[in-house]
């Protein structure tokens, strides 16, 4: 049994932290833990990279606690609704196998995949080249589609690969580097079936960036501990060097190959990865470029030439979780290229790192410093980040609240033209919901929203030290059952304290909802 005085104290540190955040504890809706969605993708996400996504990875040591950070804003445009779940591991016999049907693909299982965080972007068909993941061991992964300059048919073996490509780093990989090679392998065994992509695999002490093209061919660059890379729908590695395999990885032939296909010319100079493999249109784009270009000053203070850009750079100062949401929630404020319309910085001719088909806004947090179910956070903003508000769902989360499991894309088509974008009952479509309303005024209404999460977010902030300290203490604390019980209790603790903030967040959505219909 608990002891009496650790028991009161654990409860009325939970009180305090519902008081002091004003969260609607007691009137929870049921939480439920999802099984994993359906393997079926029969439509590909954002599969040719010009605008269509935007992300950030950060070092260790060019972060201000040591964290390493990847950022994403999911931009496919359409319905993508977005549920999350929390799928444990799991045992499998012999002969088991997957069937990839995206693809056509069956492989082999392995015995045991591990307990994930699982953000499904999900259409009718599923757009499930738009989910993140983030595992037990602090392993997260998501991707930016880019194209590539193979052309069809490609280069592949059964189908090929391409969604289960991330959901196997996931499964399968205990850290970052590991994840990086199941990719490889799964690139050089089946080919991948998709014009190109860059998946960043992130875990509490390393970040990879991991190119790949249509067929056969892979390459992987590590983000220097103490730099920063910011990308948009454009490969960012640029040289390589295979002999460092501290830093890089890939496929043996990569420059061979590019030199067969007639996109690298020794006598030009050094071998650059991006130029060769990525498609001109989409390097050169300027959808892809300003939003590289302005990332990078924002960060270090430097504009770049558009068609020079570094894979890395050092920041001016080391980075925090709120300096890398401004980045991602800028529109070009106070540059020339800001295009904002009657107050509206999103339906401009030029595209802006936040932009109308922003999905939602993800930043992966982990830390070696610590326990990983504590360490690895996937912070994550419903819709626009300038619009939405950023909550920690810890990777040790035990459940997901009701309301961010359910929803379905084909409401949309379903319900009546007056009440479409919005199912009250699902989290997707409330934040959704709110989004237009607050386009349809956006000068007088942003200001309201962003003050209201602004004042969330920084009590997050500020209590994130302590609500993790407490968490740690009862992990640690005084052996109460020799089976893990301390562990179970710290996870249920900071489970409960997610799910208040994220309750917290939709409450306050269906609130904008009722003040702006009005």
């Amino acid at each position: 049994m608990l002891k009496k005085g650790v028991l009161k104290g654990f409860l009325t540190l939970t009180l305090a932290v519902a008081l002091v955040l004003s969260l609607v504890v007691t009137s929870l809706p049921a939480i439920a833990v999802a099984p994993p969605a359906t393997e079926s993708s029969n439509s590909s996400c954002c599969e040719t990279g010009d605008g269509s996504c935007f992300a950030i990875a950060v070092g260790r040591n060019a972060s201000a606690d040591g964290s390493t950070f990847f950022s994403h804003n999911e931009d496919c445009g359409g319905v993508l609704v977005n549920r999350q779940y929390v799928i444990p591991r799991k045992q499998y016999q012999p002969g088991d196998v997957i069937v990839m049907e995206d693809t056509g693909n069956v492989i082999p299982q392995v015995p045991e995949t591990w307990a994930t965080l699982r953000s499904e972007g999900s259409q009718a068909p599923p757009y499930q080249n738009c989910d993140h993941y983030l595992n037990e061991w602090g392993v997260g992964i998501g991707s930016n589609a880019q194209t590539s300059n193979e052309i069809l048919p490609y280069d592949l073996t059964n189908g090929g690969i391409r969604y289960w490509t991330r959901r196997l780093v996931a499964e399968r990989a205990k850290t970052a580097r590991e994840g990086v090679q199941i990719i490889g392998q799964m690139v050089e065994t089946y080919g991948y079936n998709g014009s190109g992509r860059v998946y960043t695999v992130i875990d509490p002490k390393e970040v990879w960036l991991c190119a790949v093209v249509a067929g056969r061919h892979w390459v992987a660059e590590r983000v220097p501990d103490g730099e920063v890379v910011v990308y948009s729908n454009r490969y960012p590695l640029r040289q390589i060097n295979l002999k460092d395999k501290e830093h890089f990885m890939g496929s043996k032939d990569l420059i061979s190959y590019a030199i067969e296909k007639g996109w690298y010319d020794p006598a030009s100079g050094p071998f650059d990865f991006g130029k060769a493999y990525g498609k001109a249109s989409a390097q050169d784009s300027l959808s892809n470029t300003l939003r590289q270009q302005e990332g990078l000053r924002l960060i270090t203070g430097i504009t770049y030439p558009l068609n020079d850009m570094p894979f890395s750079v050092k920041p001016n100062k080391k980075l925090t979780i709120e300096d890398i949401r401004k980045v991602m929630s800028n529109h070009y404020e106070g540059t020339p290229n800001d295009q904002t319309v009657n107050g509206d910085p999103h339906r401009t001719s030029t595209r802006t790192i936040c932009t109308a088909s922003t999905q939602n806004l993800i930043v992966i947090q982990g830390r070696q410093f610590m326990p990983t179910f504590v360490g690895s956070i996937y912070w994550r903003a419903q819709g626009r980040g300038c619009e939405g508000v950023l909550v920690p769902w810890y990777s040790g989360a035990l459940e997901i609240p009701k309301p961010y499991t359910v929803g379905e894309a084909s409401n949309y088509n379903k319900l009546p033209l007056a009440e479409r974008y919005y199912d009250p009952n699902s989290a997707y479509w409330v934040f959704n919901k709110m989004n237009e309303l607050v386009t349809m005024d956006y000068k007088n209404r942003e200001p309201l929203v962003r003050a209201a999460w602004d004042k969330m977010e920084s009590t997050e902030f500020a209590m994130q030290g302590e609500i993790e300290k407490a968490a740690i203490k009862i992990y640690q604390g005084n052996n109460f059952n020799k089976s893990g019980g301390n562990e179970y209790l710290a996870k249920w603790f900071l489970t409960r304290y997610t799910s208040s903030l994220a309750l917290d967040a939709y409450y306050k959505s269906l609130d904008f909802i009722n003040q702006f219909s009005n």
